[in-house]
């Protein structure tokens, strides 16, 4: 294959990537051009594959349309990693299962906190026989209201969402994710360099190790050192 032909089909590739992680985003077209301080028409020509950005301007867009700049060097769009195709064709199934496995859920905290159903009601202002619905996975309530009965619950939402699946190992890592962005960074700069992948592991192995067993190690350094 020639070199030109190459290009082209990394070219296109890039672009699809490109659309992709910008309607991800909720960009439009003119916002990324004036991200980079270029024409609409020649942002569109990355897109379409007929040129392609230089790193400066990708490592730009990677950062406005939120996606690591690794994700431009495959060729997998963001709809595919996650999977979306299979997610979207069975969000009906989706919905209903979720429901029921909220209604059952929302049991358990009532039934933890030694709640009735009559007391929920009297709390939040909902009738009874719409919250029975709702545990039995027969009806849904808005998110707001949802919020009111968990509090009367004694929980919160975050004991509702969603934690496995597609969707939820989705919401899992974007968790992750804030939760390593909030570390000092020289913490963030530790963790990431494959040097101390060793000290890591290790760190990792002696917190699920009993007390006694640390406390063995600890004097087995001591006597090491001195």
């Amino acid at each position: 294959m020639a070199i030109d032909e190459k290009l082209l089909i990394k070219n296109r590739i890039l672009g699809v990537l490109l659309r992709d992680a910008r309607q991800a985003a909720g960009r439009s077209t003119k916002e990324a051009a004036q991200i980079l301080s270029i024409s609409e028409d020649d942002y569109k020509a990355f897109e379409f594959g007929q040129q392609a950005p230089s790193l400066p301007q990708l490592e730009v867009l990677a950062y406005f349309f939120n996606v690591p700049i690794e994700h431009f060097w495959g060729a997998d769009t963001l709809a595919a990693k996650r999977g979306e195709d299979e997610v979207f064709d069975r969000v009906a199934e989706l919905l209903m299962l979720r429901q029921r496995i909220i209604g059952v859920r929302m049991r358990q905290l009532r039934e933890r906190v030694g709640l009735s159903l009559e007391d929920v009601a009297e709390q939040t202002g909902h009738e009874v026989r719409q919250l029975a619905a709702v545990e039995r996975g027969q009806a849904s309530l808005p998110i707001n209201e949802l919020q009111m009965v968990t509090r009367a619950l004694r929980a919160n939402l975050k004991d509702l969402v969603e934690g496995h699946g597609q969707i939820g190992q989705w919401l899992r890592t974007q968790e992750e994710f804030d939760a390593f962005a909030e570390l000092p960074a020289e913490l963030r700069e530790f963790i990431l360099k494959p040097i101390n992948r060793s000290y890591i592991d290790l760190a990792y192995k002696m917190s699920e190790m009993n007390v006694d067993r640390l406390r063995t190690i600890a004097e087995s350094i001591l006597e090491i050192t001195y």
